[in-house]
């Protein structure tokens, strides 16, 4: 019975891959998500609240309104 961090079959680790330097395309796949879900907050938030809420609710963000 092998211990919590052992496997019951010795298994050759993996060879580290070489990582690229980040693109501009990785920061606009960053700002698509981070952008999805900044839309998906305030319309889970409406939908709890009402839509007479949304006016208040973007009081809340800084340099919406």
């Amino acid at each position: 019975m092998p211990n919590r961090g052992e496997l019951a079959i010795p298994a050759m680790r993996a060879a580290k891959p070489a990582t690229a330097a980040a693109s501009a395309n990785d920061a606009w796949t960053i700002i698509g998500f981070c952008a999805i879900g900044w839309l998906i907050s305030i319309y889970v938030a409406a939908s709890s609240l009402g839509i007479d809420a949304v006016p208040r609710l973007m009081e809340q963000f800084p340099g919406l309104m």
